[in-house]
């Protein structure tokens, strides 16, 4: 491998939508780079206002010649909302504009982190996705799991969280097989979590059941849907303190 004689080397790309010439000047980038490895690499999307979307770095990267460049270290995506998604390495195809990669992937948003393994996403479409074993921690005090898949539209401000997903906190404990955690598109807070199929509240010994469940963060509150059942213990304070309402 012969290493790029100049120590910094910066690729700013827009998206070939609104670009001219970008196919030509990427075709003689691939095919100057053969073989060599750069540092400190950089690759900014922009929308159609011509704004930066998101900005895509890693301390090295190899170009090969069939239009993908695999970023190594340290290697990060940021995105316009401030979340930034962090991990090892990833490969990045020109072609369709996709990302991918089987490594441990962290997601930073102002009011929630977020772990997973594997990620696949379209950044010009607003779209990432981790592919399994994801944990989420809320403000601090609440968490939630699932075996995954995670996806997140970030320009509709919403993160889809698939197959056994548990949310834990003081109050009690919110499983099913989907969860919708929406997001205020101003405050970029997390406003409420839908939960669909399934529905499983528990807290202590009480224990209600549901097809679908609104969890309002701010209030504790949970609104049930679908012919909810309730068993109450002898002694208990009610599910939830009493945050439940049909």
């Amino acid at each position: 491998m012969v290493v790029a004689a100049v120590s910094f080397y910066y690729w700013k790309m827009k998206d070939s939508r609104s670009a001219p010439g970008a196919s030509s000047e990427r075709a003689e980038l691939i095919q100057s780079s053969r073989d060599q490895q750069f540092q400190k690499f950089s690759l900014t999307g922009f929308d159609e206002t011509g704004k930066s979307n998101w900005k895509l770095e890693g301390d090295t990267a190899k170009i090969d010649p069939g239009q993908s460049v695999y970023l190594d270290q340290n290697v990060t995506l940021r995105l316009k909302d401030d979340t930034v998604i962090r991990t090892d390495h990833v490969q990045w195809s020109q072609d369709g504009g996709t990302l991918r990669t089987n490594a441990l992937v962290t997601v930073d948003h102002q009011n929630a982190k977020v772990k997973g393994r594997g990620a696949f996403g379209r950044p010009n479409d607003g779209f990432i996705q981790l592919n399994r074993d994801i944990t989420m921690t809320i403000n601090a005090t609440t968490d939630l799991v699932c075996q995954g898949p995670l996806k997140i539209f970030y320009n509709q401000h919403t993160m889809s969280f698939f197959r056994k997903v548990k949310v834990t906190d003081e109050r009690g404990i919110l499983s099913a097989n989907r969860m919708d955690v929406l997001f205020e598109s101003d405050q970029k807070k997390i406003k409420e979590i839908v939960a669909t199929g399934n529905v499983v509240i528990e807290r202590g010994n009480d224990t209600t059941r549901s097809l679908r469940a609104i969890y309002s963060v701010d209030s504790g509150s949970i609104r049930l849907e679908g012919n909810p059942e309730i068993t109450l213990r002898k002694g208990s304070g009610g599910l939830l303190d009493g945050a439940l309402r049909n």
